[in-house]
């Protein structure tokens, strides 16, 4: 029965279902690379803590003692003045080494998880009105507020492109069906069930959204490869490690089978309902 249908080697079908697929795991991985960094960036920010003084020398070494002997503080990293000079230079050019301005001293805390954070930070706003201790995370929020909302955005462009992909699919069974109408008169007039019928058009659908699942896997694995390559040594940052690595491959490996199998229970439904509209 199979060969009773002429084989159309110029469907649009593959083409359509492969090219979703390779946008689908194009922003699938940008998503999991973009939950990988809201992840390391909380992690990176916990515990840790901002001091900025921007009174005298005294008030700067008052805050020290004030938060060096408060309990569960770990240790406190200044941040040195060349440093901060050569930061300022960046903005001022030459002129930041001549002029004699007056610099802040900055400085990173880290505490143990549980210490009490903002119960320090007010004690020290008071005993030194020029200093204030602000948490990374509270610097950070506006940064993974942004991230988090990509990530839904991800997710909801994975929803349409699946339901694109469902309607596409839903077509391409019609036109299929509607091509082979006559073929398939035939053989439901010879003795060939609605059931049979209905199986050899959805093996043919099948094969053509598994081709092109394959084919758009392919060629997004290339092209992630191809950007990711000159970009490994930004990938040791906060760029999810590896935990983003073996979800994208998970990703890549899993989405063509998935989407094959979603497409043909959309298609066997299509065909289904079309078959009891002709008959």
């Amino acid at each position: 029965m199979r060969r009773l249908l002429p084989d159309q080697r110029r469907r649009a079908a593959p083409w359509i279902v492969g090219l979703m697929t390779f946008v689908s795991l194009v922003v699938g991985v940008a998503g999991l690379a973009v939950i990988g960094a809201v992840a390391d960036l909380s992690e990176a920010a916990e515990g840790r803590w901002s001091l900025q003084v921007t009174g005298t020398p005294a008030d700067a070494a008052r805050a020290e003692a004030l938060i060096g002997g408060a309990r569960g503080v770990e240790r406190i990293d200044k941040v040195p003045e060349a440093e901060l000079r050569r930061t300022l230079g960046q903005w001022l050019g030459p002129a930041a080494e001549q002029l004699d301005l007056p610099l802040p001293t900055l400085a990173t805390v880290s505490m143990s998880p549980g210490s009490d954070g903002k119960g320090l930070a007010a004690r020290l706003q008071r005993e030194v009105p020029a200093a204030r201790l602000t948490p990374y995370s509270a610097e950070l929020a506006p940064l993974l507020a942004t991230l988090r909302g990509l990530a839904v955005l991800v997710g909801g462009l994975l929803v349409v492109l699946a339901a694109a992909l469902a309607g596409a699919v839903t077509l391409a069974a019609r036109a299929t069906l509607d091509s082979n109408r006559a073929t398939l008169e035939v053989l439901h007039g010879i003795g060939a069930t609605d059931a049979q019928l209905l199986s050899l058009v959805q093996r043919r659908i099948a094969l053509d959204v598994l081709a092109g699942s394959a084919a758009g896997a392919l060629a997004a694995l290339v092209v992630m490869v191809a950007a990711l390559i000159p970009a490994r040594g930004m990938l040791g940052g906060y760029g999810g490690g590896p935990w983003v690595a073996a979800g994208g491959i998970a990703l890549l490996a899993l989405l063509p089978l998935v989407q094959a199998v979603l497409a043909t229970l959309v298609a066997r439904r299509a065909l289904q309902q079309a078959l009891a509209e002709g008959s």
